[in-house]
């Protein structure tokens, strides 16, 4: 009997482990946050960050995985039936069996150190604003006459080679408009998800998520984190991709413009934010807001492409064309720029490239895998060979960096 007694106070016990962890896991201790709180205060009000989405300096995002203030209560009330599958125990039981109960990401954005916003991705898309709004610094080269300005653009986010195949379809919904500048989410989004197909993720449809949108009956909001997430769930998308215009100004007779826009890419599952980038022009630049904005969100796709590890840091200066046959597969050359590594190696339009890092493309079967076969980082050769007519070639350009990283 007083071995059973001891086993039934150490099971009373142990099971109380559960429920203190969500207790102090618990969003509430949201609440001892201020803004203007050293990085120091907030590690010693709530603790170190699961996880650190961007730390370049001067700009730090963490992420805190917590549970809902009240999940203590469930976990509670389940602990008579959890114990004996040791839910109590070792792990919140609601976890695994209310989903609405699970933990869920919180990001804190502090810029110089300093606490500016926290609270749930999607939420802080506004609030970010007046925090990221100058958090990268605009790229000056130096030119012989006068100074060229480019567009800045930052990515950052746990998104890589090993994760990406999770997220074989994404959903880009309408980004937020520019202030007085009608439409300019929807032009974004429309150049975002074309630069997305050019990396060979599938995105849906955006009949489809009429559709989507027309049978939940609920206008869809980029801030608000349930409906985008949900909307993008039941689309079939294994991320979201939601963001906003910022600016989106031009000036006349000069014709310069000045753009800034910022997007992210969220797990439609979980939450957590796969990919955070930005762009902006502190200074007007030479040309058309929709140009300009085409070209900081092909540098911000770029970065998520190299973080997903789909391409390189590298280029060889050519655009070509994928193609499949039901005995070889190949890249058609269709353009090379003048000057590139790939003029100087002595590719030519025409040719066929059949085969990649000695990897011959009859033994790839997706062009993602292409792509991943023909990364290259600057500064190394990239060997090819080239079917020309009746001729195979070996040519190997060096690449070089690519513009923007």
């Amino acid at each position: 009997m007083l071995r059973l007694a001891g086993i039934l106070c150490l099971t009373m016990v142990l099971s109380g482990c559960a429920v203190a962890y969500t207790f102090v896991n618990s969003e509430g201790k949201l609440d001892r946050l201020s803004p203007s709180m050293s990085k120091d205060q907030v590690v010693t009000n709530i603790g170190k960050p699961d996880l650190v989405l961007r730390d370049d300096g001067r700009v730090t995002v963490w992420q805190y995985n917590l549970n809902a203030s009240r999940q203590w209560l469930y976990e509670l009330s389940l602990c008579p039936v959890s114990v004996f599958v040791g839910g109590c125990v070792f792990y919140p039981f609601t976890n695994w069996v209310a989903t609405n109960q699970r933990e869920h990401p919180v990001h804190l954005i502090l810029i110089n150190d300093q606490l500016c916003v926290w609270g749930p991705p999607l939420a802080l898309l506004q609030k970010r604003k007046g925090c990221t709004g100058a958090s990268v610094i605009t790229d000056v080269v130096p030119n012989a006459q006068n100074r060229e300005i480019y567009p800045a653009t930052a990515g950052y986010g746990p998104i890589n080679s090993e994760t990406i195949d999770q997220y074989r379809s994404m959903a880009v919904m309408t980004f937020a408009d520019a202030p007085n500048a009608p439409g300019t989410g929807a032009k974004v989004s429309a150049i975002v998800t074309n630069l997305l197909l050019d990396l060979d993720i599938a995105i849906v449809e955006r009949a489809k998520l009429a559709q989507v949108f027309e049978e939940q009956v609920v206008q869809l909001k980029y801030s608000d984190e349930a409906h985008a997430l949900r909307i993008g769930k039941i689309a079939g998308a294994k991320a979201i991709v939601v963001g906003e215009v910022q600016q989106w100004e031009s000036t006349e007779p000069d014709k310069t413009a000045k753009v800034s826009l910022t997007l992210r890419m969220i797990d439609v599952e979980t939450g957590q934010l796969l990919f955070d980038g930005d762009g902006h022009s502190n200074d007007p630049i030479s040309a058309t807001p929709d140009n300009l904005a085409r070209l900081i969100a092909h540098r911000i796709i770029t970065r998520f492409g190299i973080k997903a590890g789909i391409i390189g840091t590298g280029r060889i200066g050519v655009i070509w064309d994928w193609r499949e046959w039901p005995s070889s597969h190949a890249y058609l050359v269709q353009e090379i720029s003048n000057g590139s590594p790939a003029d100087k190696a002595g590719l030519k339009v025409g040719d066929a490239v059949i085969a990649c890092n000695h990897v011959p493309f009859d033994s790839i079967q997706t062009e993602r895998q292409a792509k991943r076969t023909c990364q290259i980082d600057a500064g190394q050769p990239l060997p090819l060979e080239i079917l020309r007519g009746d001729q195979r070639l070996d040519l190997q350009p060096i690449a070089e960096r690519r513009p923007g990283i």
